[in-house]
């Protein structure tokens, strides 16, 4: 069983508190969609989800496969992460940046799911060529692949949908829903569509955890 924990966090940039008592529990099969308005501190509670920014107090805990940690090195170490500020290398080639994500996560190279990522990414004709000679939609096909390659058993996704076309929305649709299977997905966004593949929300300003998924597909019903 997979679950996660986070337990009062709190994060201050300098005099201003931007996360506070935020806590919450979710569990393999999660897909939760974080809300909130911008500057409401939905990316940084995403980056500190992700281990890579540690709370200013509080702690954030992942079990997962009989072990149980609160180590932001451990939860890097298991979730893939997707998000606007990320960058990749520009002169890497597809197929190379691939390469290097997979030894710096330590995780074996499996020609098979790569080739099926990205054949559903359609990105196979582009694995030769520069990331610097990408349009932005493909380099974010090829940034949300990295999140979900090698199932982590923690997918962390900050406003996945950017720069997406409608064959681009789908496919993520699709890996988020295969992920949910066996794993916990986390989602920055205020976006309709997004938000009716939820399973929970957690609206950051008001610090509220639900199970609105209904509401959040009729919404995008009516979009």
């Amino acid at each position: 069983m997979i679950s996660l924990t986070l337990d009062r966090i709190r994060h201050r940039y300098a005099h201003t508190d931007v996360l506070a008592d935020v806590s919450f529990a979710v569990e393999c099969g999660t897909v939760l969609g974080c809300i909130g308005r911008n500057g409401s501190g939905k990316s940084t509670l995403l980056r500190i989800v992700a281990g890579l920014l540690v709370p200013t107090s509080g702690k954030v805990t992942l079990s997962c496969e009989g072990q149980t940690s609160d180590d932001p090195f451990t939860l890097r170490a298991r979730s893939g992460y997707c998000a606007p500020a990320l960058t990749l290398y520009d002169e890497l080639t597809v197929a190379e940046q691939i390469a290097f994500h997979c030894a710096c996560r330590g995780l074996r190279e499996s020609s098979e799911e790569i080739e099926r990522l990205l054949d559903e990414s359609s990105l196979t004709r582009y694995r030769s060529m520069r990331i610097g000679e990408l349009s932005s939609g493909t380099v974010q096909r090829l940034k949300l692949l990295l999140a979900f390659l090698g199932s982590p058993p923690l997918v962390v996704l900050d406003e996945p949908t950017t720069n997406l076309d409608g064959a681009g929305i789908e496919t993520l649709r699709t890996w988020i829903e295969r992920a949910a299977a066996r794993a916990i997905v986390v989602v920055a966004t205020n976006v309709p569509t997004e938000l009716a593949w939820c399973t929970h929300l957690y609206d950051v300003e008001r610090r509220i955890f639900s199970h609105a998924s209904i509401n959040a597909r009729a919404r995008a019903d009516q979009e």
